[in-house]
């Protein structure tokens, strides 16, 4: 599951893409790994309730405020919803499902069957919410988690992402509940497995491994190997065979089990912390861009972003860690329940201050600064009166001297270093600003439209091993026809801005401009280079067949295209005249009553040169029209981008008379007269087509054309100006309509999966039958005997006949009723030397298994009382 975890890490800072048939198999393999931990919580969580035989609510609070502390205040601090987080509440509910149906009816928990009864009607639970589109779901969550319009990385409402991430994980949680409650039976039948014979054992373990492979591979051409949408529908119930595959592969020999990772396993007791945190010390824009500490210098970044967010990832465990264990001490209720409501009371004050300090204008950033400083100190003053009594309590137990009363100077050096530690970041963070770090994708402001056209053309080699080995795998290229060294693509690229104008320009995608042209309405009016950023708008949106070659065509009419709920137009004017025209029909629409334009791109000036310049009477007529197009964009119903021709290659021209009327040095001189009869001043923004054409202009192949990556350059320039031109509408909420849910719920493999947990409930096999297989080919055909017949539990294979051998000394070892777990008085009894034998190894691995929970290996908990013990 870590593994998984830091793949898709890796994968967001780098960009890369490995992927089979435009499946991304690392979003899939993150979800393998989320699924790794959601199995953990269901297995953790029911082997302590079920070994301690304690379901006190100390425990419950515990928990919860463990998993949910940090969350509650990045979703306070950074105004973010807590789905976002979506980690927290899904194993707060796996949690509270698992304490539930513990704690109903405990009374029945150690019958034979009493505890897999509950289970098994929890299974049913779990595909009516989940896998029946009845509308419980909505019913069950809807008080919790609204229909809320979309929001940064909530797309679809709070609701919808909430179904979304719980369907996909909501059997892996039950089948770590099924393999905990059958963890005395897989452990017994592993220890007899490996005091067979060596044939004996590597025929029973291979069989089971085989078929895991088996499965593995069918599940990776399967569900693995699809799209995300298809792999969210199918991964709840596929998801046990790769995490099954793996509890399995990893305990398969002693050694595995008696060795593992120290460096995994310090992430593993992290990964809360991390998967929090990551949003913001390596990523910003929800996931869609990367934090910037040191501009330049992208390896730095990565190796000082991962130091601060390890850091900080440890420092916040353990300052969680300790003040669980204080708050929520497991078995004082009381003092739990009084410092729930101390914690609850003192949030809702910290709101009221910073709603009043807001309404007074006071919550600026020195303000705030100054409170968190003095909060920090009061805070920890009062901490440390509350707990001072305890700590040397603790110190006499460790027969350690402790003064009676703290120095003066112990009392003041710790706000004294917090202090200068948070002046210390702050000077950091305000260093790094001015040196150009940055935080994403910030939109523009006006201000940025001095700068929005300073770019060039620079080459980016597209012949690197990356490069080869992906055409290699899905191409099947191995080879090229030139060297690297000329493999060079021309990419477009903004100059760097002082980091004080917070003008970074860059790539739009295709996603982000649907997402800002959504209901809106486009109109092209202009020439041929005006039509070929109407087609480049369109590529960008999707339509990739737009400005492709057809000589059926005609290069001098109207065109629309509707991509979604996106409108555009474009509409042929190659004279000003005729641009005024156009103006004019649209503006008079618009008074109409019909849907007026969100925004006017319009552009010419070339072919005035060519057709209306030969006369005196041409250039006061063209003049005049001229003025009049100033006066339209002054009066236009929408904001307008107006296009200036981009450079001529005068050598390209097809004729003398172009070459006479149309060479750069005349446009220039058109270009030149438009800006002084106020055509740019009267537009919003300036759309310069020589800024993005003049590093290309050996390709332009019939003098006024361009290539189609040159417009997509151009219309990048103008998807950038969108952030200032093309406010967020304020009817956008209205127009959310967010998905319904149970749409995903698929009933027929949601009855398999009933189907397997049966047979995991009541065949007590924690492998949901797998371990089961064996038994077709131990057995001989002609004596019907076991191939390990020698050994002393040749009666005992398949995990159902171990039912009482593992569970009575089981419940024995940890004081646990034992008497309703037998058949009948005539049950068959085992002998004590064969449970003395079998005992002490399976003490030792309940020993390895009970020392976690205690020491609450899933929530990271150590208190003071527990370090206490140890070192006595």
């Amino acid at each position: 599951g870590v593994f998984c975890r830091l793949f898709f890490l890796f994968y967001q800072l780098t960009g890369a893409e490995l992927s089979l048939n435009d499946v991304n198999i690392f979003q899939n393999a993150s979800r393998v790994g989320s699924s790794c931990f959601v199995f953990l919580t269901g297995f953790g969580h029911a082997m302590y309730f079920y070994a301690r035989n304690r379901c006190r609510p100390g425990r419950v609070m515990q928990v919860l405020f463990r998993m949910n502390l940090t969350a509650f205040f990045l979703c306070a601090t950074m105004n973010q919803p807590y789905v976002l987080y979506y980690v927290c509440p899904l194993h707060s509910v796996a949690f509270l499902i698992t304490y539930g149906v513990i704690r109903i009816d405990q009374s029945v928990n150690y019958d034979r069957y009493g505890l897999r009864m509950k289970l098994a009607a929890l299974a049913l639970v779990i595909f009516v919410v989940w896998d029946c589109n009845l509308g419980i779901f909505d019913l069950v969550f809807s008080p919790f988690f609204s229909r809320t319009p979309p929001y940064p990385g909530v797309a679809n409402g709070s609701l919808w992402e909430w179904y979304y991430q719980s369907h996909m994980h909501h059997w892996i949680f039950f089948v770590g509940i099924v393999y905990a409650i059958n963890y005395p039976v897989t452990s017994l039948l592993l220890s007899k497995i490996e005091i067979m014979s060596n044939s004996g054992m590597a025929l029973v373990k291979g069989t089971i491994g085989l078929s895991f492979v088996i499965a593995l591979s069918m599940w990776i051409k399967g569900p693995f190997s699809n799209s995300t949408y298809y792999f969210g529908r199918m991964h709840p119930y596929f998801a046990f065979i790769p995490v099954l595959a793996l509890v399995f592969f990893r305990n398969s020999t002693s050694f595995l089990r008696q060795h593992h990772l120290k460096a995994l396993k310090t992430i593993g007791n992290l990964s809360l912390e991390i998967f929090l945190f990551h949003h913001y010390f390596f990523l910003s824009d929800h996931g869609d861009s990367i934090l910037v500490l040191i501009p330049g210098y992208p390896k730095c970044n990565v190796i000082v972003s991962t130091l601060l967010l390890f850091l900080v990832a440890r420092t916040t465990h353990n300052l969680t860690t300790i003040l669980t264990g204080m708050m929520f001490p497991v078995d004082d209720d009381n003092k739990c329940v009084r410092s729930l409501a101390f914690f609850l009371i003192g949030a809702l004050a910290f709101y009221c201050a910073a709603f009043a300090l807001d309404a007074m204008g006071l919550a600026g950033t020195t303000n705030l600064c100054v409170g968190i400083l003095i909060l920090g100190i009061v805070t920890y003053k009062t901490v440390l009166d509350m707990t001072w009594t305890e700590y040397k309590n603790v110190g006499r137990q460790l027969a350690t001297d402790l003064p009676a009363e703290e120095t003066i100077i112990a009392k003041a050096s710790p706000p004294i270093i917090g202090t200068m530690v948070i002046l210390v970041l702050g000077i950091s963070c305000h260093i790094l600003s001015l040196a150009g770090a940055s935080g994403g994708k910030l939109p523009l402001e006006r201000t940025c439209e001095a700068y929005a056209n300073d770019g060039t053309w620079a080459p980016v080699s597209a012949c690197n091993e990356y490069q080869r080995g992906l055409d290699t795998r899905e191409l099947a290229v191995g080879a090229y026809y030139r060297d690297c060294e000329d493999a060079a693509v021309m990419h477009w690229g903004w100059r760097e801005t002082a980091p004080n104008l917070k003008c970074q320009f860059r790539s739009r995608s295709s996603s982000e401009i649907q997402k800002k042209l959504s209901h809106r309405k486009i109109i092209f009016i202009g020439d041929l280079m005006v039509r070929e950023l109407y087609n480049a708008l369109c590529r960008l949106l999707g339509d990739h067949t737009a400005g492709a070659y057809d000589a059926t065509a005609s290069d001098h009419s109207d065109k629309s295209n509707r991509i979604g709920n996106i409108h555009l137009e474009y509409k042929w004017a190659p004279l000003a005249f005729d641009q005024v025209s156009k103006m004019k029909e649209v503006r008079t629409k618009g008074n109409a009553g019909m849907k007026s334009p969100d925004l006017i791109v319009i552009g010419g000036g070339t072919l005035d040169r060519l057709h209306v310049w030969a006369t005196d009477e041409d250039q006061a007529s063209h003049n005049v029209a001229v003025q009049k197009l100033s006066k339209e964009l002054d009066f236009a119903s929408a904001p307008a981008i107006w296009c200036t021709p981009t450079t001529v290659n005068t050598p390209a021209l097809s004729n003398e008379e172009k070459r006479n009327q149309m060479n750069e040095m005349t446009i220039s001189e058109v270009r030149k007269m438009y800006r002084e009869l106020e055509v740019e001043s009267s537009a919003n923004f300036v759309l310069d087509g020589p800024s993005y054409s003049r590093g290309r202009v050996s390709e332009s192949y019939d003098g006024i054309l361009y290539p189609k990556a040159v417009y997509d350059a151009g219309i990048q320039i103008a998807a950038n100006s969108f952030d200032w031109l093309l406010p967020p509408a304020d009817s956008e909420d209205d127009l959310f309509e967010p998905p319904l849910t149970g749409l995903l719920g698929t009933l027929s493999l949601g009855l398999m999966m009933v189907c397997l947990s049966m047979i995991g409930l009541f065949f007590l096999d924690g492998y949901y039958g797998f371990s089961y297989l064996p038994s077709l080919f131990v057995r001989r055909s002609d004596s019907h005997k076991r191939i390990y017949q020698e050994t002393r539990t040749a009666s005992a294979v398949m995990p159902n006949d171990l039912f009482e051998e593992a569970l009575v000394p089981y419940h024995q070892r940890l004081k646990l009723p034992v008497h309703n777990l037998r058949a009948g008085s005539g049950a068959s009894r085992r002998n004590k030397k064969q449970d003395s034998e079998r005992g002490v190894e399976m003490s030792q691995q309940d020993s390895d298994i009970l020392s976690l929970l205690d020491n609450d290996s899933l929530l990271g908990n150590q208190s003071i009382s527990r370090r206490s013990n140890i070192s006595r």
